[in-house]
């Protein structure tokens, strides 16, 4: 729902054409499980003047436009590279035309697998920049761009629209033949079909350009065996895995991944020495979630344990458990790694050598 004008505030929600959007903003602000704003919680004082104004029917001020309000600082975004030998883009519509995006169907939450022939062909090329083309935020829960063996090469969540920067020595692996595009979608409210052409856009480069360093993405670090108790608060869900085989492996971002339960996320390593290396350690909120440069980057050997750690609060009165709808949780950290099949973390339901 807009609320870029003042008369955003007045129009019939999206979500329950029978309020006003101010009436749902009345409501949101007040939301535990995905409080607005989704990092700092209001001050009471705030929520009663807030409380105040939508009980008054939401009167307009002196200046509705706010043009006497300096802009927010905007966070600079990762410059797109100037070198990429191409760029390529891989949508949700698949090999049709633009003109045809996908019908993600009212009321209902759906996981399509668009296959898509590589655009880059049959051959092996490195991808050093990623952004996310965005095209329909009402219905788009995420997406995941899987290679030809089923590997991750790059995914979406909201609040990531870039990929955090590779160091300049570093490109991920894009192998050449079929990709999946793994779509989830969430129209449960909806009243009529949504259209949807989003998807990536993908800096590459070829052989003859490729950087010293070949990395690719870890699904290992995780935790399936996810139980939330009903009305529960501060439930950590911890998973580890132990690195093994003879190559040094370098950790080069985080990128954790949930649904709108979760609370907090901390990764970190426990050397095989006993020291304790933290890589992320901060609050989640599923509306902001990112790609975090490790810096400095974190080395892992034989013997070293991988610990992840998802704290969630459920309010519902049912059992959360792991899945892939919006009801359901997850408890990931998607860690880019160089060099690609160095790293292998047993356990996790069988996923720690992809």
């Amino acid at each position: 729902m807009s609320l870029k004008q003042y008369a955003d505030l007045q129009a019939p929600a999206v979500s329950d054409p029978t309020k006003k959007v101010y009436q749902v903003v009345g409501v949101r602000v007040h939301d535990t499980v995905r409080p607005m704003p989704p990092q700092q919680k209001l001050t009471a004082e705030q929520l009663a003047g807030i409380d105040q104004w939508v009980a008054a029917g939401a009167p307009a001020g002196a200046d509705p436009t706010c043009a006497g309000v300096p802009p927010e600082p905007t966070t600079p975004t990762a410059a797109w590279p100037e070198n990429c030998d191409a760029v390529y883009k891989v949508l949700s519509h698949g090999p049709s035309s633009a003109t045809s995006p996908y019908m993600v169907p009212a009321g209902q939450e759906i996981h399509p697998q668009v296959s898509v022939p590589a655009p880059w062909g049959s051959e092996a090329v490195q991808g050093i920049a990623f952004r996310s083309i965005t095209d329909n935020p009402a219905v788009l829960h995420h997406w995941i761009l899987y290679g030809p063996r089923r590997e991750f090469l790059v995914g979406w969540a909201p609040g990531k629209d870039e990929s955090a920067p590779l160091p300049a020595d570093v490109g991920m692996n894009l192998a050449g033949g079929n990709l999946t595009l793994d779509m989830h979608y969430n129209n449960l409210l909806g009243k009529e079909a949504e259209p949807d052409n989003s998807g990536v856009e993908i800096c590459v480069l070829k052989k003859a350009n490729f950087r010293k360093y070949t990395a690719a993405v870890h699904m290992g670090f995780t935790q399936f065996a996810i139980s939330i108790p009903p009305h529960s608060t501060n439930v950590a869900i911890t998973g580890q895995c132990t690195v093994s085989g003879n190559t040094p492996v370098t950790l080069i971002t985080a990128s954790p991944h949930a649904h709108t339960l979760a609370r907090h996320m901390k990764f970190s390593v426990q050397k095989a020495n006993g020291q304790m290396v933290v890589m992320h350690d901060a609050p989640f909120d599923f509306n902001e979630q990112q790609a975090y440069a490790l810096t400095p980057t974190v080395q892992l050997a034989a013997g070293d344990k991988v610990i992840t750690t998802c704290t969630f609060d459920n309010p519902t009165d049912r059992t959360v458990t792991f899945g892939e709808n919006t009801g359901n949780e997850m408890c990931f950290n998607f860690a880019v790694y160089y060099p690609m099949g160095s790293l292998n973390c047993g356990g996790f339901g069988g996923l720690g050598g992809r």
